[in-house]
C-alpha cells in the first residue's frame, strides 16, 4: 500500500486573495459611516474610528468582528449589506485558481485562516474558490483563538482525524502560517512574494506554482 497523501492547507489573505477588500472594509466604509452619521469630515472620521479600534486591540475576539463594530457604533446597516457591497474589490492572485485547480485534482485542500467566516465566505464565493475545499477552519470563528498559534494546526489536524505530520500548509505570514505551524509539526512553506527570504530558507517560495513543485517532490 503506497504511502497516504498529506491534507493541504490554504492560508488566504496574502497567499489566495489580495489585501485590498479588508482595507475597504475597516478603513473606508466604517469612517464613510461614521462621517454620516456624526457630520464629521472623512480624515476626522477616520482617525476617531481607528481611535474606537485600537481601545479594544487585536488581542480580543471583538477586534475581529464586523458586527461588533457596526453595533459599538451604532450603525444600522446588516453586517452581510457591508460585506456585500465591497465583494467587487476580492481579486485572487494571477496563479490563485490554476493551482487549487490542478491541486484539488489529487489533493484535500481545506482553508487555514485567522479571519472570520462572514469575510471568508465572501472570498470563496468569489471566483468559485468554494469549490475547491473540502472544508474550512477559521482560527477566530471555530476555535476562539486571536491568531493562528500551533494550538490552531494541532485543533485543526484533530478535526480532520490526522496527524500533524500528515498535513501541508502554506501562508504568507512568517509567525501564523510558517513558524506556528512548524511548532506543531506540521510541514510548512512559507509564500514569500517579496523574495527576500527566497535565498536563505528552502521553505521559502516565490509563488504557488512553486508549492505545487515542492508539495509533489515531498
Amino acid at each position: 500500500m503506497g504511502k497516504r497523501l498529506p491534507i493541504v492547507s490554504f492560508d488566504i489573505d496574502g497567499t489566495v486573495v489580495k489585501p485590498e477588500y479588508n482595507d475597504a472594509i475597516w478603513f473606508k466604509e466604517l469612517p464613510e459611516l461614521y462621517a454620516l452619521k456624526h457630520g464629521v469630515g472623512l480624515k476626522r472620521a477616520r482617525a476617531l474610528v481607528i481611535v474606537e479600534y485600537e481601545k479594544v486591540g487585536a488581542n480580543d475576539l471583538r477586534w475581529y468582528s464586523l458586527q461588533h463594530w457596526l453595533d459599538h457604533f451604532g450603525f444600522e446597516i446588516s453586517e452581510q449589506a457591508v460585506l456585500e457591497k465591497y465583494a467587487y474589490l476580492v481579486e485572487v492572485y494571477e496563479e490563485a485558481v490554476p493551482v487549487l485547480d490542478a491541486l484539488s485534482q489529487t489533493y484535500t485542500l481545506v482553508v487555514a485562516t485567522a479571519m472570520p467566516h462572514s469575510f471568508l465566505n465572501v472570498k470563496l464565493d468569489r471566483y468559485g474558490l468554494s469549490r475547491y475545499f473540502h472544508t474550512r477552519f477559521s482560527s477566530v470563528s471555530d476555535f476562539s483563538m486571536l491568531k493562528k498559534c500551533p494550538g490552531f494546526y494541532r485543533k485543526l489536524c484533530e478535526e480532520l482525524g490526522i496527524d500533524t505530520t500528515e498535513l501541508v500548509h502554506v501562508g504568507d505570514n512568517y509567525e501564523a502560517d510558517y513558524v506556528a505551524a512548524c511548532t506543531a509539526g506540521v510541514c510548512t512553506f512559507f509564500l514569500d512574494r517579496s523574495g527576500e527570504c527566497l535565498p536563505f530558507d528552502s521553505k521559502a517560495i516565490a509563488d504557488l506554482w512553486q508549492f505545487v513543485e515542492k508539495l509533489r517532490n515531498l
